[in-house]
């Protein structure tokens, strides 16, 4: 999920406290290196995705639960969470970020660095677990450990998956989606261990489950419409070292938009750049992105319509 820095953003307000928890929990960690303790440390300044957090506290209070119950599992997401962000920039190659080239963690301290900061996001996130045991019962916990596995090895096969399509100039559409489903994984994992810990029914607990494979979709392709059309850095980095965005996918029948995307990758002047997202136009790339994307808006908003409290939920689609 993306970073959300907007003061009165209804994410930034339920998951900030939760964030804010996690990040002082492994700052405070006993680790011997002050290498990387540098690194975590300047991750952390820089990290601040509440919306994993606040969409675990938003789905248990719209089954009425205690969101205050939500905390050892949420603070769990947040650091591996931060963990996969960490390996995804190893995996991506970005050593810097935005036009503006701000470096990354591997841009500053290296890959090898940012490897084991990652893995140690990862274990203090997987040792909150326990505290679920003193507030739930044990089938909740095992239910509540089973769903973040299960969503954490299905985003870490989408990674791998989408491994194929660096560089591919042949991907349809449909694989693209189905990697694209499988990489919003993890948002569902929130949405639903947020529902199962508020006491939902198990009807509630698919709904906001699905609810959540939605919107998490919906993410994805609205950073595939911004890595698209706004974005120069972005864009170069998704056609030399990245899947393609689903607005160039879907034009990729075109031979003007491949010879273009070749061209792209040993001449990325701002000419080149513009003639391809005049032939992704031409080709009604960014239309059918937007049109699936309104559909899956419509689905996400009847799931919710059997949801004791969905408001802060239905809330996400006006910011």
């Amino acid at each position: 999920m993306p970073e959300v820095q907007h003061a009165k953003d209804p994410l930034r307000a339920s998951g900030a406290p939760l964030v804010e928890s996690a990040l002082k929990d492994i700052l405070g960690a006993k680790i011997g290196s002050p290498t990387a303790k540098r690194a975590i440390r300047s991750f952390s300044r820089k990290w601040k995705d509440y919306s994993r957090a606040a969409l675990m506290v938003m789905a248990c209070k719209a089954v009425g639960g205690s969101p205050e119950m939500v905390a050892p599992a949420a603070k769990a997401l947040v650091l591996s969470g931060a963990a996969f962000d960490l390996h995804d920039d190893i995996v991506d190659k970005s050593y810097v970020r935005t036009e503006k080239n701000r470096k990354t963690t591997m841009g500053l301290f290296g890959m090898e660095v940012t490897l084991l900061i990652g893995d140690a996001f990862l274990i203090e996130g997987l040792s909150q677990l326990h505290e679920l045991r003193e507030i739930l019962p044990a089938d909740k916990v095992r239910l509540v450990i089973k769903t973040i596995k299960e969503g954490l090895y299905e985003l870490g096969s989408a990674e791998v998956e989408e491994l194929k399509l660096v560089r591919n100039f042949n991907v349809k559409p449909k694989q693209y989606l189905r990697i694209v489903r499988m990489k919003a994984a993890d948002v569902e994992s929130y949405t639903r261990v947020g529902a199962i810990i508020g006491g939902a029914t198990e009807g509630e607990i698919n709904a906001l489950g699905e609810f959540g494979r939605l919107l998490g979709m919906l993410v994805i392709l609205r950073d595939d419409i911004n890595d698209t059309f706004n974005d120069k850095c972005e864009l170069i980095s998704r056609i030399t070292k990245e899947s393609l965005p689903l607005p160039i996918v879907y034009s990729l029948n075109d031979q003007r938009v491949l010879k273009k995307l070749t061209s792209l990758i040993e001449d990325s002047s701002d000419q080149n750049i513009r003639e391809l997202l005049d032939l992704v136009d031409e080709n009604k790339g960014f239309e059918r992105t937007k049109a699936l994307m309104e559909g899956w808006v419509s689905e996400s908003k009847a799931l919710l319509s059997g949801i004791k409290d969905p408001k802060e939920l239905l809330a996400l689609f006006n910011y």
